[in-house]
């Protein structure tokens, strides 16, 4: 219906879990990180928690998609606690059998299949959504099938996906044993505010909408209203593009989000919070300089009416600003391009050509991310705290990239650096125990080794040198 009007090429704000649409804000990045950090660390159990509609299925399906070509990937989301046996499901969901099956028959089906994979050098991974709707009993049917994982080499591992009855069914006293083999969870917390307006644009640019469409004082009521829940934002920023759409207005601003909000809330069963600021605001006038703020802030005149894709900055930190709008747009290229003029400010070095590499990972370029993250690391007069994030961008990105020794290098660095930064310490030791099981044993010989990774080696150096 407003598609056309604002020149989307989707519904920017659907309901239906889409992970074309994810937003890597800092919660879900460090979510995401610690699942492919199961798997990587071959984790028996993965727990992932939150309250409804905070998007954990999405980050299911992005894994499922960016892992499913290397494992073989079950999903379950309709299994309860009053069916009799969680096995027909699972081997439903692998496309293994469709057929009620004899117990102990179904599990021989799923042992050698196990074994068959394992076979193929493949891991079965069963992620379960919704688990807390399980019980103990079939709970404790999963930790069973676990036994099948005999031997040096790991053939199967779960992900749990619940609600937090899913954590406080996990910490009950009969379930201990359960517990004693989730080697990773976490527990997804709503979106800040600087991550709603993020989170905002970032959808509508995927969509092909503009950066702009909606005022920041927008989407700061945006946040208010949903408490940085997604599936709340999407409920709102939805219904004020429909009123947008009704009212022929090019922008959406705090007044017209407050008059979709006040009207869908009239039914009394959307839960939106900040309900009683709502009458006020939609029947404030318009603020005049709320749309020329968003535009100054997004870094574009708004006396003029230049378009991203006339605009021609003129000085890296307005190159800067100009990238990070068209990466929130989706229009990574582009952004790419405005990072390299940002990158030519003396003080821009650093930070643009880590956003380089972060539009690249966006882009599944991971390799020329890697090299962009060790490009601004050659800035050596950079913030020690922000090359830190550079470093921990370009271990992650090894580590994606299956180059366990070198990602290993950086983390441990890192922690010697910083020894509680994110999950380092955690990472390390679980790359190390990687190349143990792959027979290497040895540590890397960071300072001694030559190659590509040499303005690593020698910006390492320098920090650690600052530091002490």
């Amino acid at each position: 219906m407003y598609e056309s009007f604002y020149h989307l090429k989707a519904k920017p704000f659907a309901l239906l879990p889409d992970s074309s649409f994810l937003y890597s804000g800092s919660e879900h990045q460090a979510a995401y990180s610690l699942l492919e950090y199961g798997l990587l660390s071959e984790a028996p159990f993965m727990v992932l928690t939150g309250e409804p509609g905070l998007g954990k299925t999405s980050l299911l399906q992005k894994l499922i998609a960016e892992h499913g070509t290397r494992h073989r990937i079950g999903l379950l989301t309709n299994a309860r606690y009053d069916i009799e046996h969680l096995l027909p499901w699972i081997l439903l969901s692998l496309g293994l059998s469709t057929k009620r099956l004899d117990p102990i028959e179904a599990y021989h089906i799923f042992s050698e299949y196990l074994t068959q994979e394992s076979k193929s050098h493949r891991r079965v991974i069963l992620i379960i959504d919704e688990a807390q709707n399980l019980g103990a009993e079939l709970l404790e049917e999963l930790r069973l099938l676990s036994n099948l994982n005999d031997g040096k080499t790991l053939k199967l591992q779960m992900i749990l996906s619940g609600q937090p009855d899913l954590y406080t069914l996990l910490q009950r006293i009969d379930m201990t044993q359960f517990a004693q083999r989730v080697v990773v969870d976490y527990h997804l917390k709503p979106l800040t505010d600087i991550d709603t307006e993020h989170y905002i644009r970032h959808r509508l640019g995927v969509a092909g909408g503009h950066a702009a469409l909606f005022t920041n004082k927008a989407c700061a009521l945006v946040h208010r209203l949903s408490q940085g829940n997604p599936r709340l934002i999407n409920q709102v920023s939805d219904r004020a593009l429909t009123y947008g759409y009704a009212e022929q207005a090019k922008v959406i601003t705090s007044k017209l989000v407050a008059q979709a909000a006040l009207d869908r809330t009239k039914g009394g069963i959307l839960p939106l919070a900040a309900k009683e600021e709502l009458v006020v605001l939609a029947a404030t006038p318009e603020d005049t300089t709320e749309v020329d703020d968003t535009l100054r802030s997004l870094g574009k005149d708004p006396n003029t009416e230049e378009s991203f894709d006339s605009r021609r900055p003129d000085s890296p930190e307005e190159a800067y600003s100009l990238g990070v709008a068209l990466k929130s747009r989706g229009r990574f290229k582009e952004a790419v391009d405005m990072f390299h003029v940002a990158a030519q400010g003396e003080s821009m070095w650093l930070k643009s050509h880590a956003q380089v590499g972060l539009c690249y990972r966006r882009m599944r370029e991971h390799q020329a991310a890697i090299q962009a993250f060790r490009t601004a690391l050659e800035d050596q007069s950079a913030p020690s705290n922000e090359s830190i994030d550079v470093l921990y961008f370009l271990g992650h990105s090894l580590e994606f990239t299956g180059q366990t020794d070198e990602a290993l290098e950086v983390y441990s660095r890192i922690s010697q650096l910083n020894p509680g930064y994110k999950d380092v310490a955690d990472r390390v030791v679980g790359l190390r125990q990687v190349l143990k099981d792959a027979g290497s044993g040895r540590e890397p010989a960071l300072l001694n080794s030559s190659g590509s990774r040499g303005p690593v080696r020698k910006f390492l150096r320098f920090l650690i040198g600052r530091k002490s």
